[in-house]
């Protein structure tokens, strides 16, 4: 599974994905790739935003039929691009969740998610 391959505490998989000596993902600590929004995410928009060219275990699938909505999208990209929070709320099920998952799955961000509701 993994290249013989050592950088001092690290190894490179198969993939190409750094992997530190404790079990870690070594990603960038900043994106490396631009995209545009208008591209990535259908939306009539001139923002470019940060994304990641690599491709990690904690970047969740792209569900090809999700459709995105314009303001909610643009304040998640806005809060990436300017290293801001973002709070996005809702009633359950409306979607919050799959929202920021599916932005993160199109830049390649690392995503994990954390329920806070006791399921």
């Amino acid at each position: 599974m993994y290249r013989q391959h050592f950088f001092g505490d690290r190894s490179v998989s198969a993939e190409g994905t750094v992997i530190a000596a404790d079990g870690h993902l070594d990603l960038p600590e900043k994106p490396d790739a631009r995209v545009k929004v208008r591209d990535v995410f259908g939306i009539d928009s001139d923002l470019e935003i940060g994304a990641y060219s690599k491709h990690s275990v904690y970047v969740p699938d792209v569900d090809s039929t999700y459709q995105f909505d314009r303001a909610t999208t643009l304040a998640i990209l806005a809060g990436f691009a300017h290293n801001r929070r973002v709070m996005i709320q809702g009633y359950h099920g409306t979607g919050k969740s799959t929202h920021i998952e599916q932005v993160a799955a199109r830049l390649n961000w690392p995503c994990i998610r954390v329920n806070l509701d006791s399921h």
